[in-house]
């Protein structure tokens, strides 16, 4: 088998390099490259042999051989004859074949362990044949322990209390929070499904407090009017000293006392 069953050949790089050639020249050149391409290594050199080979006679032979050593285009070396190109292309297959054959292992070593896989796979029945009549058993439903930490939400029970502490602590008054605490309790026991399940009833409660609170009159919400300060307080009564001395102490007589005017008792000026 020869050694160098394929190689690339650039038609353009040939016809540059063969050019004023003769014919003979040509016929030798292409002879002996391709039998350097399947021999692998040199020719030795035996004009004889070689004239036949490449179908010359031997003097034809021995004068192109000459001219083609004389142009490079064929070396002698210890081995025979030789040409550099065959070299380089002898190393790029090389290299090329042992990329492919590193390659070609992978996979056949990826698809090796994809039919191991496959075949313990397959080693197990699917279905027990002493099972194989049987239905499917019903689906378990696995309960939640009772000292699971996840909790579940409630429905407002109908014993529930309100904090009405906390209702006037937020600036409800005692009438406005049980006024909440019956609106309270009759929201969400009419809300359907999820929306009247609550986990804590009593962050709902405080909740529902807040925004009542919040919903009131602003004077309302605020409560009691703090205590001024000594500043303030000295600055207020300076200014009701300025207005009893500007406009006199109110005439207690007359202090909430109310006048009825007839008709015709008032007139514009």
């Amino acid at each position: 088998m020869a050694k160098m069953p394929w190689i690339r050949f650039f038609p353009s790089d040939w016809l540059a390099g063969t050019r004023g050639m003769s014919a003979v020249e040509t016929g030798v050149y292409i002879t002996l490259i391709a039998t350097m391409y399947e021999r692998g290594e040199p020719i030795p050199e035996d004009h004889a042999r070689l004239a036949r080979l490449c179908g010359a006679s031997n003097s034809a032979f021995a004068k192109a051989i000459e001219t083609l050593i004389d142009e490079g285009k064929i070396v002698r070396v210890d081995g025979g004859l030789w040409n550099d190109r065959v070299e380089k292309e002898q190393v790029y297959l090389s290299e090329k074949s042992e990329v492919g054959s590193r390659a070609a292992r992978a996979r056949w070593s990826k698809k090796d362990n994809e039919n191991n896989v496959s075949v313990d796979a397959n080693a197990l029945p699917p279905q027990s044949p002493r099972n194989a009549n049987q239905k499917p058993e019903a689906r378990v439903v696995k309960e939640e322990p009772s000292g699971s930490s996840k909790k579940r939400g409630t429905r407002l029970s109908v014993d529930w209390s309100p904090d009405i502490a906390f209702a006037v602590s937020v600036g409800l008054s005692q009438a406005q929070a049980m006024t909440e605490a019956e609106k309270f309790r009759e929201w969400w026991p009419a809300q359907p499904g999820q929306k009247g399940v609550k986990l804590d009833w009593h962050l709902t409660w405080k909740t529902w407090c807040r925004k009542a609170a919040e919903r009131l009159p602003r004077q309302q919400a605020q409560g009691p009017p703090r205590p001024q300060s000594p500043s303030m307080q000295r600055h207020h009564d300076i200014h009701a000293r300025l207005k009893r001395e500007l406009y006199g102490e109110p005439d207690e007589q007359f202090a909430g006392q109310t006048v009825d005017l007839a008709a015709g008792d008032f007139r514009s000026h």
